[in-house]
């Protein structure tokens, strides 16, 4: 899903990142665990 950033209401920072959320339970669901929602290329 896009989220406006400018329009969001719902933010989470994680390891030097700003995240958007479109509801609280989504960005609940994301700070509970992070690093199972990101994919990071570790220079691949």
């Amino acid at each position: 899903m896009d989220v406006d950033e400018r329009t969001a209401k719902y933010k989470s920072e994680y390891m030097g990142e700003t995240y958007y959320f479109c509801s609280g339970h989504c960005k609940e669901t994301f700070d509970k665990s992070p690093a199972k929602y990101i994919r990071r290329h570790m220079g691949h």
